[in-house]
């Protein structure tokens, strides 16, 4: 596929970013987020345009059936009601994240208005089960692990910033596997604009190189607060 078409990846960007790109195609955008700067660029250029649309929207209650299965597919409650049809549910994974994205943001935004500025992002699984939840308020990162979080015993996850302007992935330390961690954010990462948080499957105590040397498991976007 060729990649250097700006036009291609657009498009693929926006898929990426509303989570209709699932399964294999959305490990290999991964894989080329990690490590060709004009996809980070390119991604981080779309966010800045569609994050402010859920921004505008009016704070508006949910049907309590529509959040009921939102909060199934996040794997925040246990499901009550059968899947949808195989066929249809790649694009309905999808749909129903990018949903209870915007969803969130506009609950949340009357309740943080007097708080100081937070960034949020949200790191899933391929079948759209929350894993981590992570905040930044000023200098620190606040990371929350959900039940769905696989236990690794031989191994580490490991958090990634990847700049928007291109640069090599910077390390914000280690994912908890239970529980709740507090890391500081970086001087090298101060200053930067945010395409994506990466998160990779590192020896234990993490990647020693610098750089992620393990697979790329999860990708997520931040949505500013």
């Amino acid at each position: 596929m060729k990649y250097q078409q700006q036009e291609l990846l657009d498009a693929l960007a926006v898929d990426f970013i509303l989570g209709a790109m699932r399964g294999g195609a959305r490990r290999r955008f991964q894989q080329l987020m990690m490590a060709r700067p004009a996809v980070r660029e390119t991604v981080w250029r779309w966010e800045q345009h569609l994050n402010p649309l859920a921004e505008g929207l009016p704070p508006t209650p949910p049907n309590p059936a529509v959040w009921q299965r939102i909060q199934q597919r996040l794997g925040w409650v246990a499901p009550t009601v059968s899947a949808p049809p195989v066929s249809y549910r790649p694009v309905w994974l999808g749909l129903a994240f990018a949903a209870s994205v915007a969803l969130a943001v506009v609950m949340l935004k009357p309740m943080l208005s007097s708080m100081p500025q937070q960034d949020i992002a949200m790191i899933q699984s391929s079948d759209a089960k929350a894993w981590w939840l992570i905040s930044k308020a000023q200098q620190k990162l606040t990371i929350k692990a959900t039940p769905a979080v696989a236990a690794e015993t031989a191994n580490d996850y490991e958090l990634w910033m990847l700049p928007a302007n291109g640069q090599a992935p910077i390390s914000l330390g280690l994912l908890p596997q239970q529980g709740q961690r507090e890391l500081s954010w970086p001087q090298a990462a101060e200053g930067l604009a945010i395409a994506a948080l990466a998160v990779s499957l590192e020896p234990r105590g993490g990647s020693a190189t610098g750089a992620p040397t393990g697979p790329v498991l999860f990708t997520a976007q931040i949505v500013t607060l």
